[in-house]
């Protein structure tokens, strides 16, 4: 899933090509013993996966244009950035602010929906009560916060144990205008930022007004370490934009976590602490969200088998909905890509169709069943892909260069 920020309206955005192509590059099977979503010492960061180079497509960029040039700033930039979120929460526990202070919320009072399921296998589920904790900190002048919202404790015994859940509708501040950025990830009861492993979150979506992954957080959250490692659980909108809201507007989430320990780990308390930073200020330039996902399959969460022995190229495509164009600061993960980063070597953008592109689908086979790793996963006519064979030099990478000239 690609996630792309654009400005809307003719009378500030340049209009964009109506036609927008995704490219990805599959590699061969990822790391014996590690999950696809781990990130490794050589894991390209998000950036360099969801870069859309300005040669292929035309782009908004974001007013902190230095610092976006220089790559080797992304890290220093984001662990800044979530250093000043957990100065932000730490108020919630400091005496020297009162107004400031974590409150249990009574959901049903507040009429909220929230169901947590535990299961050992994914199988077998039992119901178990929430806990829901939320603090309000706001700056000076009252036109800008952080909404922390904390859930739990969940109680992980180890083995890939399955803790689901779903809220309806989550707090939201009333003078809250636009929302400028977000922080899903699992904490430890102080609030320390957990890792994977020991906690996988397998998925955070929150969905505002019924449209899925308005904001998300996913295993692959997290970039390689010199990229910012667990601060890349937090995602700023850049500078001086944000995602618009109106009185009316709601949002829901519903997340799902893994304690991936080994079997027979003693119990272990974790949280997950999603928390929205929102602003009034009318200045900021309004952008939207565009999802370009996999076409539909029968497999779980919309998954393809690919064959992970062999380097693959798959693509899709999609049009504008309204005039716009794309804001891109790859340092605050703009634009954003959501995949299982072990078997994902790279992704490229154009502003053209495939077959301007000479992607055309005679290229694109079933993925062979002998290419599938397991016997009790098979390949359908849905899962397609272009396997470039006759490509000795430079692998598929350079077969998909050599296609879009």
């Amino acid at each position: 899933m690609a996630s792309v920020s654009w400005q809307r309206k003719a009378c500030y955005a340049v209009v964009a090509a109506a036609m927008l192509t995704v490219a990805a590059l599959m590699i061969r099977a990822s790391r014996d013993g590690l999950s696809p979503s781990t990130p490794g010492p050589s894991s390209l960061a998000l950036g360099d996966l969801m870069a859309f180079p300005k040669r292929l497509l035309r782009v908004e960029e974001a007013r902190a244009s230095t610092a976006n040039s220089h790559r080797q700033d992304w890290g220093a930039h984001r662990r800044a950035s979530m250093a000043s979120y957990l100065a932000e929460r730490a108020k919630c526990d400091s005496p020297d602010h009162p107004e400031s202070r974590w409150r249990s919320v009574d959901t049903k009072a507040e009429g909220m929906d929230t169901t947590y399921t535990w299961s050992p296998d994914n199988m077998d589920k039992v119901e178990r009560p929430l806990g829901v904790q939320t603090c309000e900190v706001e700056d000076a002048a009252g036109e800008s916060g952080w909404t922390f919202t904390r859930f739990g404790p969940f109680v992980g015994e180890g083995d890939y144990d399955w803790h689901f859940v779903s809220i309806n509708p989550m707090p939201r501040h009333p003078r809250a205008k636009f929302m400028t950025a977000k922080m899903f990830a699992p904490v430890t009861r102080d609030g320390r930022v957990l890792s994977y492993p020991p906690v996988h979150t397998h998925h955070a979506h929150m969905g505002l007004d019924g449209v899925h992954h308005w904001f998300d957080s996913h295993g692959d959250s997290i970039c390689a370490e010199e990229q910012g490692g667990t601060a890349c659980y937090l995602r700023e909108e850049p500078e001086g934009y944000g995602l618009p809201l109106l009185e009316v507007d709601s949002y829901l989430l519903d997340f799902i976590l893994n304690d991936v320990r080994k079997e027979g780990s003693p119990a272990m308390a974790f949280y997950m602490e999603t928390s929205l930073r929102w602003s009034s200020d009318p200045s900021l330039t309004p952008v939207s969200r565009a999802h370009l996902q996999v076409h539909m399959n029968d497999h779980p969460f919309t998954t393809l088998r690919l064959p992970l022995r062999e380097e693959s190229v798959v693509w899709h495509t999609g049009k504008w909905l309204v005039p716009g164009q794309v804001v891109y600061s790859p340092r605050d993960h703009t634009p954003y890509l959501h995949s299982h980063r072990s078997f994902l070597r790279g992704m490229w953008a154009f502003a053209a169709s495939p077959e301007d592109l000479g992607l055309t689908l005679d290229l694109l086979e079933q993925t062979p069943q002998a290419l599938v790793e397991s016997d009790s996963e098979h390949s359908n006519d849905r899962d397609v892909c272009w396997i470039p064979r006759d490509s000795d030099n430079g692998g598929a990478e350079r077969a998909l260069m050599d296609r879009i000239g």
